[in-house]
């Protein structure tokens, strides 16, 4: 009896000094972003290339740890032709993100996200007569699904960050002709 009371012991005060490391590490990396101006939690960030392409995206993300973050991404149609082959007018995507680099929240990372997913849709109406079809009226429908992402971040010493990443995911819903939405982006935007 005294032999196990001994080990569980030992293996207790072994877990004490290893949790107490790894706050130690915790506090050194928040210490060393805070002196190069990257300490904050909070970002916000602009989607260049959606915006570009038709679909404007703002995100913001809130770090959860030093290699965790929490984040939504809202995307609002800015034009009324195709985007990504489909008349999208909306997309909210909250994300959860693990970063695998040496600096706080910096580096290559993956990401696991759902999304609303609004879309109109063309009902048509085929002659057979006149081998024309003639279009009725647009037809708003939402749907939910889930998807993947990976990417990489930069970040400068006074905050300003660019991420690259590319992913997509599958439409869960089966009211839509749509099976699929991308989630690609570059972005620009201030971690504070």
């Amino acid at each position: 009896m005294k032999k196990i009371l001994f080990t569980l012991s030992i293996l207790l005060m072994a877990t004490f000094v290893f949790a107490q490391q790894d706050k130690s590490k915790d506090n050194e990396i928040q210490k060393r972003a805070d002196s190069v101006g990257q300490g904050g939690d909070n970002e916000i960030k602009l989607n260049l290339l959606n915006t570009i392409i038709g679909l404007a995206e703002v995100n913001y993300e809130r770090l959860i740890k030093d290699n965790q973050g929490l984040g939504v991404a809202v995307a609002v149609s800015i034009v009324n032709e195709n985007t990504y082959g489909s008349n999208y007018n909306y997309m909210i995507s909250p994300y959860y993100r693990v970063y695998f680099g040496r600096q706080k929240a910096n580096g290559f990372f993956v990401e696991a996200s759902t999304s609303i997913v609004s879309v109109s849709e063309g009902r048509y109406i085929y002659e057979p007569m006149t081998y024309t079809s003639t279009r009725l009226a647009d037809e708003s429908k939402t749907n939910v699904g889930l998807g993947v992402a990976a990417g990489f971040k930069f970040l400068t010493r006074n905050g300003i960050l660019g991420e690259l990443f590319l992913g997509g995911g599958r439409i869960l819903g089966k009211n839509t002709y749509l099976d699929g939405f991308p989630r690609i982006g570059i972005s620009l935007g201030k971690r504070f």
